[in-house]
């Protein structure tokens, strides 16, 4: 008999989703039986990409608000409201686990807290094992610390895509720190599906790949690297990421095409056969940029404190340039900075062999 597998995944940011997908696949090449459960852009995106596949079923279940969004006074207002939201979203979470366990051999949950049972195998993807707080509530750590502990700890195992020596990483202090010591994890190395095929001249000369989930930081940051891409010599294309729409729209007089959304497939073939990559600094990008070697500048999300940090760790090794994004923005002489940038020496080492190991 076929095992049953659910997997959660967080919609807050779509690479989420993207990155689970590396593993949903790899199951689905297993024969697995997989019910996946998600929320809005994410839930979206892998009902279109697996449309095709068998012996899948989807859930759609209310997530978590987004933290750290707005600014100054409304960011504490929202984020008090965030959080009371957060744990009624986690109550029915529990609710839907204590109703539906019995129907799972394994469970995986990427970012989803409460997708878990003591009965099932269940196992929590997540590079983030210790937060990054704001500055004003730097002294509190250590209550965040305590709460991702007791979380972490009603897992099976933590799986952590990284890599496991301390000096050589991504993700720094976020996923090497001393509350591993009291729990049991696996780092699971880069879930990236690209391979570079494409050994010679790219076709794209700058790849612009803006995905956010905190929607008031987007539009006039798409408009001001828009029009610095208007300055640049060669070809362009803009990535938007919003599943709400699909158009694509060319500016040949500036040699721009612009995509609302592409499919997984696609968007594989535009980061392969790109030169250099504009990007928000998150973590599934840096992943994927990593694996393909490429050139990259990138923009943190003004105020989420997690990509601040990846940013800053990642410009201290001088892997990638990085830019604030409410600074003024000139493309122009950020690319020739690029040369100047040192490639991420990695091994060959995949995530199949950890989940092998951990699904049998």
């Amino acid at each position: 008999m076929q095992k049953r597998v659910l997997f959660a995944i967080s919609s807050l940011w779509l690479w989420h989703a993207t990155r689970s997908l590396v593993i949903i696949n790899y199951l689905i090449s297993k024969k697995y039986n997989i019910s996946i459960l998600s929320y809005w852009n994410a839930l979206t995106f892998l009902m279109d990409e697996l449309k095709e596949k068998k012996n899948i079923d989807f859930i759609k279940l209310e997530d978590y608000p987004p933290l750290e969004r707005w600014r100054w006074l409304m960011m504490y207002l929202y984020l008090i409201y965030d959080i009371f939201i957060a744990y009624l979203v986690m109550r029915k979470e529990r609710k839907f686990m204590k109703m539906m366990y019995k129907k799972y051999d394994l469970i995986f949950s990427d970012w989803r807290y409460w997708i878990y049972h003591k009965k099932v195998k269940s196992f929590i993807i997540s590079h983030q094992i210790s937060f990054i707080m704001p500055r004003w509530l730097g002294a509190f750590k250590f209550i965040s610390d305590y709460i991702n502990y007791k979380v972490f700890n009603k897992f099976n195992s933590v799986l952590i895509p990284d890599f496991k020596n301390e000096e050589i990483n991504l993700a720094w202090k976020l996923s090497h720190t001393d509350l591993l010591k009291r729990l049991n994890h696996k780092y699971i190395w880069l879930l990236s599906s690209y391979n570079d095929n494409n050994n010679g001249k790219k076709d794209i000369d700058y790849l612009f790949i803006i995905s956010w989930y905190l929607k008031e930081h987007k539009e006039s940051f798409v408009n001001t690297l828009l029009n610095e891409a208007k300055n640049l010599d060669w070809k362009k294309v803009f990535v938007l990421w919003d599943t709400t729409k699909n158009y694509k729209k060319n500016l040949k007089e500036f040699d721009i095409t612009i995509y609302s959304f592409v499919s997984w497939e696609v968007r594989n073939k535009l980061f392969e056969n790109s030169e250099v990559v504009i990007s928000r600094a998150g973590y599934t990008t840096i992943m994927d940029l990593v694996k393909l070697w490429k050139k990259a500048i990138l923009f943190p999300t003004p105020n989420q404190t997690e990509q601040e940090y990846l940013a800053k760790h990642l410009w201290k090794k001088w892997y990638f340039i990085i830019w604030d994004q409410e600074k003024d923005i000139n493309l122009k002489k950020l690319i020739k900075k690029l040369s100047d940038v040192k490639k991420f020496e990695t091994n060959d080492k995949t995530f199949e062999n950890t989940i092998k190991e951990i699904i049998n």
